[in-house]
């Protein structure tokens, strides 16, 4: 038979980064891990409400989670690019499979509490403060810089596809079995990870230059970022979004009981909705990962996620709060994406993990903020004021950087393209 007709089938263009044997694997053990750590979610926003019938005390779990992540993410950028990235994704996962293990059995011998969810949530926030730029980096040492605009989208389609998978499955197993299933699935599921990483054939040891002191590697990230205006415009955008328009995912819990009056099957809906409009977005940006405007995406994005959040504070029925959900899905994967695709693509190999945990910090760092402020909000002036209040200072930042973030808008010219992103892929990572 001719060699021509034993290759393998060539993949479409938006799935062109799959061609590559280490990203597939990547791919799939980080699917398997993240619905897990979505199917824990679903479980977890429900006991928490359940115990304490507060908006608040979601925002505050949310806000130890993630408070680790606010100060020390430009630590965890730092360590991304001098540590051996196997081994810290592997230690990091096995530390999050055992906080998961701990709360099922808390759950299922009766003595979990709210300041147990809370302390092992700060200690799931120590260990992602360098699994996060870890993971996110990691994807640029395993593709070529041909293919990283397209796998950075679909590795972020991994995260959002669970979101309709896990909550699916969690809203289920909450239903039939109750919350400890829904722990010690998660713990189960970071082995998928794990073998990925193991299976890796990439060099993943440190790229980093250990000669700079601490001081100078952590904030040569930061004024990298800050220095560039396009970086410093998407940024500041993405911080944004972050305190005034994601907290709303801390809320699906009374959103559904409260006001709109659903069970656990409506509750897990609304998660559900907002996966499948995040998977849409996503596929959106990698079919147009060929296009050299990055810069657009996040910026029309911000503008839907603003307005959605507004369409949101308006419904009264189930289905018309799952269609804005899975608008505010689209949205913000776009605007999350979009973010992550331009500091990526356009950033130095050798401060990529540094330049990650500035996005990483504006996003998972901030938005524990915006969660615990507007819980507050919630609890005083009513869920809804708080969509209203939330999406009309997204919408009115959006506008104006659409109308005056001309750096940004374009960023992508010939004079802008990548610098210092050719880091060889070995040939053993490709199949």
């Amino acid at each position: 038979m001719p060699a021509s007709l034993r290759r393998r089938p060539a993949l479409p263009n938006a799935l062109r980064a799959l061609r590559h044997r280490d990203f597939r694997l990547f791919w799939l053990g980080a699917f398997f891990s993240f619905v897990g750590s979505w199917v824990q979610t679903t479980g977890q926003q429900w006991l928490v409400y359940d115990i304490t019938r507060s908006e608040q005390a979601l925002g505050l779990i949310t806000f130890i989670g993630a408070s680790p992540m606010f100060f020390l993410s430009p630590f965890g950028g730092w360590l991304a690019d001098r540590s051996n990235k196997r081994a810290v994704l592997i230690f990091a996962s096995a530390g999050l499979s055992l906080s998961a293990f701990i709360l099922a059995a808390s759950v299922q011998f009766g003595f979990v509490s709210f300041w147990l969810i809370a302390l092992l949530a700060f200690f799931g926030g120590c260990i992602s403060v360098i699994e996060i730029p870890t993971r996110q980096s990691i994807i640029s040492e395993i593709v070529p810089p041909e293919d990283l605009a397209n796998a950075v989208p679909l590795n972020a389609m991994t995260f959002n596809s669970a979101r309709i998978v896990g909550p699916a499955i969690g809203g289920a197993v909450l239903q039939y079995l109750g919350v400890a299933p829904c722990y010690l699935l998660n713990g189960i599921s970071f082995a998928a990870i794990i073998f990925a990483a193991l299976a890796i054939r990439a060099d993943l040891r440190s790229t980093g230059d250990r000669s700079a002191s601490l001081r100078e590697s952590l904030f040569e990230g930061i004024s990298y970022v800050f220095s560039n205006p396009a970086f410093r415009t998407v940024v500041s955008m993405m911080m944004t979004t972050a305190v005034f328009g994601l907290f709303y995912i801390s809320q699906v819990s009374p959103l559904a009981t409260t006001v709109l009056h659903a069970d656990e099957s409506g509750y897990a809906a609304l998660f559900i909705s907002t996966g499948v409009g995040a998977v849409l977005g996503i596929l959106t940006l990698a079919v147009i990962s060929h296009n050299p405007r990055k810069g657009l995406a996040p910026l029309v994005s911000m503008v839907g996620v603003g307005s959605s959040l507004i369409a949101l504070s308006f419904c009264s029925q189930l289905w018309q709060a799952m269609i804005c959900m899975g608008l505010m899905g689209l949205f913000g994967s776009g605007q999350m994406v979009g973010t992550n695709t331009t500091l990526q693509y356009f950033s130095p190999y050798h401060l990529r993990g540094r330049v990650i945990s500035v996005h990483a910090w504006s996003l998972a760092g901030l938005s524990p903020v915006g969660a615990l402020a507007f819980g507050t909000v919630s609890e005083r002036l009513g869920l809804m004021t708080a969509f209203r209040i939330g999406g009309g200072v997204v919408l009115v930042v959006g506008v104006i950087a659409l109308l005056f973030g001309k750096s940004l808008r374009k960023l992508g010219s010939n004079s802008n393209e990548p610098t210092e992103t050719e880091e060889p892929v070995t040939e053993a990572s490709i199949a």
